[in-house]
């Protein structure tokens, strides 16, 4: 078996060249992705981006991944934000409901010679059961936005401290814990 390889097409060996320049860096630009897109192996790849002085396009390419990373990460923490505006926002809605009204809607069956249904609406202020569902989603609101606040704290370096004050937390609820039972055993 010999080294010989047939001369590269320029056609081919054009579009390699566009496909480095384009993806070299990113996931889908790596050697072995190029080299398939093309049906070429990764040596003809390599030879290629040397010949055309793009040897190094994979390491220029990754800073501009580190870029788009950066960019995605900010996109998704904006996201992030929006959302818990708009948790915060759902859950004062509902609270507003919690101290409304209830509109309760009866189908009444008519009699005789006007025989027919009817709706009815009744107002009411709202009952326990109304209330407890409206807390469940309030609460739910509340620690999903909670989430994302420390999930945005964590991810923008502020996680040390918010570490710090959740074993701080801990060793207070654990403190009290103790005392509790000191006190439980002193009776």
């Amino acid at each position: 078996m010999s080294g010989f390889q047939p001369p590269l097409d320029d056609a081919v060996r054009d579009a390699i060249i566009a496909d480095i320049r384009e993806t070299a860096g990113t996931t889908d630009g790596s050697v072995r992705r190029i080299a398939a897109r093309h049906h070429v192996g990764m040596g003809t790849v390599r030879r290629t981006a040397t010949a055309a002085g793009l040897a190094d396009a994979w390491r220029d390419g990754a800073h501009l991944t580190e870029a788009a990373n950066a960019q995605k990460a900010a996109h998704l923490a904006e996201r992030r934000n929006q959302l818990q505006a708009d948790l915060l926002d759902d859950a004062e809605e509902l609270r507003e409901r919690l101290l409304g009204h209830v509109t309760q809607l009866h189908v009444v069956k008519d009699e005789g010679p006007m025989a027919g249904e009817r709706i009815e609406h009744t107002t009411l202020p709202a009952g326990p059961r109304d209330w407890a569902s409206t807390m469940q989603a309030i609460a739910a609101a509340a620690r999903v936005s909670i989430d994302l606040a420390r999930l945005e704290a964590e991810n923008s370096g502020t996680g040390a401290a918010s570490g710090l004050l959740d074993q701080f937390e801990q060793s207070l609820r654990t403190a009290r814990h103790k005392r509790d039972q000191a006190e439980q055993a002193s009776e």
